[in-house]
């Protein structure tokens, strides 16, 4: 909901009684409420989500302490043009017509954080990959371009989570760090070899991160030389959303997969 006079009012009113805010997860507390707005026929039900106050801003200019399990999702209260609140972290005000019994407060606050994660996904797809619109208007050319930037799009991730299976990162900066480099042919001794030359600040690294692709996919090769496709990329989906999948396996694989994992 946007802040407007009525919403900062409870918000105020909402800080003040600090013993009733809930734990919702990752860093957030929620409080269930109701409110009525003007042009409303009735109250309504709606639930804050704020920042926990060990993590928020310790003075009203400070910068807040980033973690990484925090989505960044939520405004500052910062930015209000009214009387600073005793409690400057940020917050959110969500107005719902959910089941309170089906869906209570810290599950409807997961819920909202999910759904806004799914939209980054759009965003990025968008903004970064070029998936905001194409030259032609014709259909076919540019559901043939979207399925395209979709197909790119998922082997890119798939390629920065063999190094970095954790976390999710953005073309943004994993395009200019992992593709910034200059590229030679070089032939010697009856063998052909590719020299890249890295031009990002931080080539040290970088050069750690694909030598350990590299290393990976050549483990991959030889342990799954004779497979099927398919057990190839299950042992590879496998590998690569290991975090994920807590030592499950996506299918039935023989058993040298393993050697994978523990080597």
């Amino acid at each position: 909901m946007r802040h407007s006079k009525n919403v900062k009012t409870l918000v105020t009113q909402a800080h003040r009684v600090g013993g009733q805010w809930q734990d919702a997860g990752q860093g957030w507390e929620v409080l269930e409420s109701t409110l009525k707005l003007t042009g409303w026929s009735c109250s309504r039900r709606v639930v804050l989500v704020r920042e926990k106050p060990a993590l928020a801003p310790a003075g009203e200019h400070a910068r807040r302490r980033r973690d990484h399990l925090q989505s960044g999702l939520l405004p500052t209260a910062s930015n209000w043009k009214s009387e600073p609140a005793p409690w400057a972290g940020r917050i959110a005000v969500l107005v719902s017509t959910l089941d309170p019994q089906a869906y209570r407060a810290v599950s409807l606050a997961r819920l909202y954080r999910e759904r806004a994660d799914a939209e980054n996904i759009y965003d990025e797809l968008k903004n970064q990959w070029g998936w905001n619109g194409f030259t032609t208007q014709q259909l076919a050319p540019s559901r043939l371009m979207a399925n395209l930037v979709a197909l790119i799009y998922n082997w890119w991730h798939l390629y920065v989570r063999l190094y970095d299976g954790a976390h999710h990162r953005e073309a943004i900066t994993s395009r200019p760090a992992l593709l910034g480099g200059v590229g030679r042919l070089i032939a010697h001794s009856g063998q052909r070899r590719i020299k890249v030359s890295l031009q990002h600040e931080n080539s040290d690294l970088l050069t750690q991160a694909i030598s350990m692709v590299s290393n990976t996919l050549r483990r991959f090769w030889t342990i799954a030389e004779r497979w099927t496709p398919q057990e190839r990329w299950r042992l590879l989906l496998t590998y690569i959303f290991r975090h994920w999948l807590g030592g499950k396996w996506l299918g039935e694989l023989p058993p040298e997969a393993g050697l994978l994992l523990s080597g």
